[in-house]
């Protein structure tokens, strides 16, 4: 049986030929791994926005305020039909 690595039997363009596809094979595995990454952090936006408008959107059937904030600007939301049910009803005053 021969020996398969004798210097004499390698080639330059074998020595390319396999730096060409280890080169393929890394860089195919780097792009799908970077797509991979995308996709975990595209889905985990998505899900934290989502989980986000629930939690507005439960605060506010529960008549909770609700501040946002942005650096130094801050915006207090609330529930239009929750303020007229905090709000009491206009007193009459008697005529004098």
């Amino acid at each position: 049986m021969q020996n398969p690595f004798k210097v004499s039997e390698w080639t330059v363009s074998k020595i390319v030929l396999i730096l060409w596809i280890i080169f393929s094979i890394l860089y195919i595995a780097n792009s799908i791994r970077v797509n991979v990454i995308n996709a975990v952090y595209l889905a985990g936006q998505k899900s934290g926005a989502t989980e986000t408008v629930i939690q507005l959107v439960d605060m506010a059937q529960k008549c909770q305020p609700i501040v946002l904030t942005a650096g130094e600007a801050k915006v207090g939301l609330n529930n239009p039909t929750c303020e007229n049910k905090m709000t009491p009803p206009p007193t009459e005053t008697p005529a004098q």
